[in-house]
């Protein structure tokens, strides 16, 4: 997703759960532990770089700490707020959203 600001993300393993998953690509995206997952905020499916449908399933967590971040495979990382969010995909932004309670709805 060139150009688009993304959250951590990536494949399970063979032997791994999702939840297992989640803290690894986490880890290894961005230094953080995750302490708890609060909710599942839903799914949504995209084209990924091979041109193959990849399902990225979304989680509510909270950090341990909120830094040192130490990126891995990103250029550069942000802590926004819902309404001030960096260009991301629609999809994204509607599980932000989801996730926040702020539907957009005045």
């Amino acid at each position: 997703m060139g150009g688009m600001w993304e959250i951590p993300s990536g494949k399970v393993e063979d032997g791994e759960t999702v939840l297992e998953a989640l803290g690894r690509e986490t880890v290894e995206e961005t230094g953080l532990r995750v302490g708890t997952v609060d909710r599942y905020l839903g799914h949504f499916d995209y084209v990924g770089s091979r041109g193959g449908t990849t399902r990225q399933f979304t989680f509510a967590v909270t950090a341990e700490s909120t830094g040192p971040v130490v990126l891995t495979e990103h250029d550069a990382h942000a802590w926004a707020l819902p309404g001030e969010l960096p260009p991301v995909s629609d999809a994204v932004r509607r599980l932000i959203a989801r996730a926040t309670g702020d539907t957009g709805e005045g």
